[in-house]
């Protein structure tokens, strides 16, 4: 095991005072589990990585970050994460294009989650679609069925994109066209200020840090990347946009159902896909978007989203799991 990882991850947990909750884990377990997932509850990111780990029934122990108070932005996880990107030779995302994918969204981000420790790999594990594929390929080499078989491979990546590219966090936190549908907590709520809010936390830690390199480096880009947002994600033009793209989205889904010969979106068995759909379904639905499929608009998309919701991976990931979904 690589040392920096084990005193990067223990720097990690001291700093939000974390011994950790073990999941999916039972007598017959062994002490340590395998996996190690730092993750926010309402993160969609986050969201996903624990669905792939509890369709597969893999143990981990789960350390949550309050994405709100600015805990990913920790030096210690910041460090870790530094490591990760470093070691897929990611360059640091500077731009915030509204996508959540390192390939669309322009590299990698030092102080998001999830960020997954494989210890039996010696490895960290960034970018939510990298860290699903990880543990699959694990689960399948354990002799499970793989949420990505080889021969639908193309077909669930081209959806895992549409998904990633989503514009969830204008949805979260921009004001949406028309009526405010949000929950009340974030309803109202117009996007700059939270973004703002990022960056003034960027300029203190650059300000604390700053003879130190690695989190200069990372804290930089994460300073432009919020700044970008704060000027141009939360526009009256770019909130249009953005829900058109998602409502686009859902009417390619609804010809997709209606048209499907499957159980699932592409299979009759569960996919990655599937489990992405689900928490995308999930979050457009606890903000309100749910009005492009409900009353009878999109009914394909309906009946879809109420069978995913109610998966195990989903109920267990999702919508019993404190936190993630917003009031």
């Amino acid at each position: 095991m690589n040392a920096s990882i084990q005193a990067l991850v223990a720097d990690t947990r001291a700093a939000i005072d974390s011994e950790g909750e073990l999941i999916g884990a039972s007598s017959s377990t062994r002490t340590l589990p395998r996996f190690e997932l730092f993750s926010a509850a309402n993160s969609v990111c986050s969201q996903k990585v624990r669905a792939v780990l509890a369709l597969h029934g893999l143990p981990y122990r789960s350390h949550m970050m309050n994405l709100f108070s600015g805990q990913t932005y920790l030096p210690a996880h910041v460090r870790l994460r530094m490591l990760a990107c470093e070691q897929i030779g990611a360059k640091l995302v500077d731009r915030h294009t509204g996508s959540t994918s390192v390939a669309s969204g322009g590299g990698c981000d030092a102080a998001v989650v999830p960020t997954l420790v494989d210890w039996d790999a010696g490895t960290v594990v960034v970018d939510s679609k990298r860290i699903c594929r990880h543990i699959d390929d694990v689960a399948v080499a354990g002799g499970a069925r793989s949420l990505r078989p080889l021969a639908l491979a193309p077909a669930i990546d081209a959806e895992l994109d549409i998904i990633d590219n989503l514009p969830n966090y204008q949805m979260l936190s921009g004001k949406p066209p028309g009526e405010d549908l949000r929950p009340a907590g974030q309803r109202g709520k117009n996007g700059v200020d939270f973004a703002m809010s990022k960056v003034e936390r960027c300029e203190r830690y650059l300000a604390e840090f700053a003879d130190d390199e690695v989190l200069v480096r990372g804290y930089t880009a994460k300073h432009a990347k919020e700044l970008s947002a704060a000027q141009q994600l939360f526009t009256e033009a770019r909130m249009r946009e953005a829900y058109a793209t998602a409502e686009s989205a859902c009417a390619m889904l609804e010809q997709q159902r209606q048209a499907a010969t499957t159980a699932w979106l592409l299979a009759d068995q569960v996919t990655m896909a599937d489990l992405y759909w689900a928490i995308e379904l999930l979050r457009m639905a606890n903000m309100g978007a749910d009005t492009f499929w409900r009353d009878g608009k999109r009914p394909a998309v309906a009946a879809y989203a109420a069978r995913l919701r109610e998966l195990p991976a989903i109920q267990q990931a999702v919508v019993h799991w404190p936190g993630a979904l917003f009031n």
